[in-house]
C-alpha cells in the first residue's frame, strides 16, 4: 500500500523536473498525474471484484508485480518525441496495478479485526497509508534534486521485493468466493470515466465551447449512465446497483468519499508546485513544506477512529469537513504572502480535517457491506475515492494551468491557486451539509 500512496505524492514535488528534461506540455505534465489517479480510479472496481472471486491475496501479489514493472518503465522513459505517450502509458499501468492492490490490502486488513476494533483497525492502517503520503514529497524531492528524478519511480523496485517477501510469510484471513466477472460493465466504467475525465482536463486546452472537450464530457456522462442500466440487469454485476441504492448509509459514505478526495490529490499536486513557482523554493524545501499539514492529519487520524468506535461515522466525518472547508479558505487566503509560514495555520485546519474524516469514512463504508463481498464493496469506495482525485485535479487544474506557462509570475500563480483552494472550500462545505442531512447518528447496529 505504501507504494501506491507514496506515488500519489511523490511525482507532485517532481513534475517541475519532469517537465523541464522530457519538455512536456503544461497539459502533459498534468496527465501524469491525472492519468495514474484515474486508471485507478476505473479499474478498482474490477480489482475488488477479482479479490473476492480469486483470493485478495493472490491480487495483491499480481498488483504488486504489475506495479514495479509499470515503475521501472516509468523510470526509463525517453528524452525524445515519445516521451509523452510513453509516461504516461506507464503511469496507466501503474494505476491498474493500484487498482488491483488498494481494495485488497485493506479487505486483508479490515479482516483481521474483530469487528468493535476495526476503526482503531483501519485507522493505523490509514495513518501508515498517510505516513507513506506524506514521504512522497520529502523523498521526491532530495532524489529529484540530488541524484534524479527518474530515481522516485524506481524506488518502488525494492519496496515491491521486501513486501513479495514479506507476503509469503505472513498469514492472513482470505476466502475466495467464485463468480462470473463482469467484463462488460468494466469496459463501460473505464471508457465513461476516461471520456469524462479527458474532456475536463482539456478543457483549458480545447477550449469549453470546443465540439472535442462538450462531446468528450457528453460521451462520458451517458456511457456511465449505460453502465448503471447494464449493472442493474446483469447476472454478476460488478457493482450491485441495486443494492447500492438500498443501502443508503453505504451510498451516502461513497459521495462523501467523492467529496473528499475532489481535494486531497490536488492540494498536495498544486502546493507543491506553490511553494516552488511562487515561493521560489528548491523540490527539497517544498517537500518539507507540504508535509506540514501531515502533522495534525496523524493526531487527527488516531483521533477520528477512536471516534468512530465510541459515536459511529458521522461526528468524525462532519467535523472533519468543515475543518477542511475552514482550513482551505484560511489557505487560500494566505497563498498572497507566498512564504512558507505564512500558509501554516491554513494548512493546519487543513490536515486535521482530513485526518478527522478519512478513516471513519472509510470503515464506516466498508462495514455496510456483507463479508463475501467486502472487497466489491471496497472496489466501490476506492472507485469514488480515485475518480474523485481525477475529477479534482481536471476541474481545479483548469482554473490554475494557465498560470504554469513559461512566463509564470509568482503571485499570479498563487492567485490562480487561491481561486482553486476557495472552490475547493465551497465544494467540502457542500460535502459537510450532505453529512449532516443524510448520515444517520450512532454506531452500527450490526456492522457485518
Amino acid at each position: 500500500m505504501a507504494m501506491v500512496m507514496i506515488d500519489f505524492t511523490i511525482v507532485s514535488i517532481s513534475v517541475t523536473t519532469i517537465q523541464r528534461d522530457l519538455h512536456l506540455s503544461a497539459t502533459a505534465a498534468q496527465w501524469t498525474v491525472t492519468a495514474y489517479a484515474l486508471a485507478t480510479a476505473a479499474f478498482i472496481a474490477l480489482g475488488g471484484r477479482l479479490g473476492d472471486i480469486f483470493g485478495h491475496k493472490r491480487i495483491v501479489a499480481i498488483g504488486i508485480i504489475l506495479f514495479a514493472g509499470a515503475s521501472t518503465l516509468c523510470g526509463l522513459t525517453p528524452d525524445t518525441s515519445i516521451a509523452e505517450p510513453w509516461l504516461i502509458t506507464c503511469r496507466v499501468l501503474q494505476g491498474i496495478g493500484g487498482a488491483l492492490l488498494i481494495p485488497s490490502t485493506t479487505v486483508l486488513v479490515l479482516n483481521s479485526f474483530p469487528p468493535e476494533e476495526r476503526g482503531k483497525g483501519l485507522a493505523i492502517f490509514f495513518i501508515v497509508a498517510g505516513l507513506f503520503t506524506a514521504v512522497g514529497p520529502i523523498a521526491g524531492s532530495y532524489l529529484t534534486q540530488y541524484w534524479t528524478w527518474r530515481a522516485i519511480f524506481w524506488i518502488n523496485i525494492p519496496v515491491a521485493l521486501l513486501s513479495l517477501t514479506e507476503f509469503a510469510f505472513v498469514k492472513l484471513k482470505d476466502v475466495k468466493h467464485p463468480a462470473r466477472i463482469d467484463w462488460g460493465g468494466a469496459a463501460l466504467l473505464v471508457a465513461g470515466m476516461g471520456l469524462t475525465v479527458l474532456g475536463l482536463q482539456e478543457s483549458s486546452t480545447w477550449g469549453w465551447g470546443s465540439l472535442a472537450t462538450i462531446g468528450s464530457i457528453i460521451a462520458g456522462i451517458v456511457i456511465l449512465g449505460l453502465f448503471v442500466v447494464y449493472e442493474r440487469r446483469a447476472e454478476s454485476p460488478l457493482i450491485s446497483i441495486q443494492a447500492f441504492i438500498d443501502n443508503r448509509p453505504f451510498a451516502v459514505d461513497n459521495v462523501l468519499t467523492l467529496f473528499l478526495f475532489f481535494t486531497w490529490l490536488a492540494v498536495f499536486f498544486f502546493g507543491s508546485i506553490y511553494f516552488q513557482v511562487s515561493v521560489g523554493q528548491e523540490p527539497t524545501q517544498a517537500g518539507f513544506s507540504i508535509l506540514t499539514m501531515f502533522y495534525s492529519f496523524f493526531i487527527a487520524s488516531r483521533i477520528g477512529g477512536g471516534m468512530y468506535d465510541k459515536v459511529g461515522a458521522k461526528h468524525p466525518v462532519s467535523l472533519g469537513l468543515a475543518a477542511i472547508a475552514v482550513g482551505l479558505w484560511l489557505w487560500a487566503s494566505e497563498l498572497s504572502k507566498l512564504t512558507s509560514g505564512g500558509t501554516l495555520a491554513g494548512m493546519l485546519v487543513t490536515g486535521a480535517g482530513f485526518g478527522l474524516a478519512m478513516s471513519a469514512l472509510n470503515t464506516d463504508a466498508l462495514n455496510r457491506a456483507p463479508k463475501e463481498i467486502r472487497g466489491e464493496a471496497s472496489g466501490i469506495v476506492q472507485t469514488f475515492r480515485n475518480f474523485g482525485s481525477a475529477l479534482g485535479m481536471a476541474i481545479l487544474g483548469t482554473i490554475v494551468l494557465g498560470a504554469l506557462g513559461p512566463h509564470t509570475t509568482p503571485s499570479g500563480f498563487a492567485d490562480a491557486l487561491e481561486t482553486a483552494f476557495k472552490v475547493g472550500a465551497i465544494v467540502m462545505a457542500v460535502s459537510f451539509v450532505i453529512s449532516r442531512v443524510f448520515m444517520p447518528s450512532g454506531k452500527q447496529a450490526d456492522v457485518e
